[in-house]
């Protein structure tokens, strides 16, 4: 029997209490192959082809794990994890998903976090999807990766965590994003730590043109804030973006107390002369501002900009190293 879940004051419709594989829409307008029950533990082989979704953890469904699973052949998401907590994610492996995309969304990856609290998701390899890796979003009416809005207000996704993942040679869209679009939601309090992040290396062979980077952004429907992130001891490398970027530009949006540590950004940008280990740029004509990051520990090797700064206030950058980096701050001065 479907129950109700509030989180953050929303009223959510919860997914079915089953983990039966059905034609039959959820109520975020989507099919899945495996649909998850608290409590439940999910392992083995999910071919998804013909769903849209590989693995359906939806409202209310709590204290699920997904563990040593192989997840395949969705039209969209491989795993979607909607409007509920304490949900681990461990050591699967996540790849050729997105292969046939719903229309109108504007945010798909191979697992999508969204409106969840106490999520972990570490050790999966998330590779070879063909838009983009792991995101972490808020739900609510303006909904960006379903077709249809189960939440009645805005929920806001807290204390999530992505750790010690292999994210690689994803197409068309970024590696890990954690980025609030819904008024009213937010991101809280997320971490991403110890990730190997990896678009395309084609001294080591490697010419799949993976998107890469790690992004941290808010603003596009109302105002939204993404606050207290930690962006720690990952390893980014050969990218078409900044290996991190923290941005505020389409929007609204408000980007607070960004702490990115210890991280290694190798060949980003895919050799373009504006290229980042780390860019914030913020546009306050737009309604972007970003504030109080710090930028301390990371080592940037072969890029244009160590980081790359502008639109923002109170970013401290501390014991920055490079290699073969032309300007370690800028943009340069007139």
């Amino acid at each position: 029997m479907a129950a109700v879940f509030a989180l953050a004051g929303a009223v959510l419709a919860a997914a079915p209490a089953t983990a039966a594989a059905t034609p039959s829409l959820l109520p975020n307008g989507f099919t899945a192959k495996v649909i998850a029950y608290s409590g439940e533990h999910i392992s083995g082989t999910v071919n998804a082809t013909g769903f849209d979704l590989g693995i359906y953890v939806g409202p209310g469904v709590t204290n699920v794990t997904i563990e040593g699973a192989t997840v395949y052949g969705a039209n969209d998401e491989g795993i979607l994890v909607q409007d509920t907590a304490n949900v681990v994610i461990k050591d699967n492996i996540v790849k050729g998903n997105a292969v046939s995309p719903a229309k109108g969304l504007s945010e798909l990856k191979a697992i999508i976090l969204g409106g969840t609290r106490n999520v972990v998701l570490t050790g999966n390899v998330v590779e070879d999807n063909a838009h983009g890796g792991i995101g972490i979003y808020d739900d609510g009416p303006d909904i960006v990766y379903a077709p249809v809005a189960v939440a009645t207000r805005a929920v806001p996704s807290i204390d999530n965590m992505i750790s010690h993942n292999l994210v690689k040679d994803n197409l068309n869209d970024c590696s890990i994003v954690l980025s609030a679009k819904n008024p009213g939601g937010g991101v809280y309090n997320d971490v991403i730590s110890g990730n190997t992040v990896q678009g395309f290396d084609p001294m080591g062979g490697d010419y799949t043109p993976g998107v890469g980077g790690i992004i941290v952004a808010g603003g596009a429907f109302g105002a939204v804030t993404v606050q207290g992130s930690l962006v720690l001891d990952n390893t980014v490398i050969g990218g078409f973006l900044p290996g991190i970027s923290i941005h505020a530009t389409a929007g609204p949006g408000s980007i607070v107390d960004t702490n990115i540590v210890g991280n290694t950004l190798e060949d980003n940008n895919a050799g373009s002369p504006a290229s980042a280990g780390v860019q914030i740029v913020a546009v306050p004509a737009a309604g972007g501002s970003i504030t109080g990051t710090l930028v301390v520990d990371n080592h940037v090797i072969g890029d244009t900009y160590g980081v790359f700064h502008i639109g923002d206030t109170g970013t401290r950058i501390v014991r920055l190293t490079t290699v073969n980096v032309q300007y370690p701050i800028g943009p340069p001065s007139p």
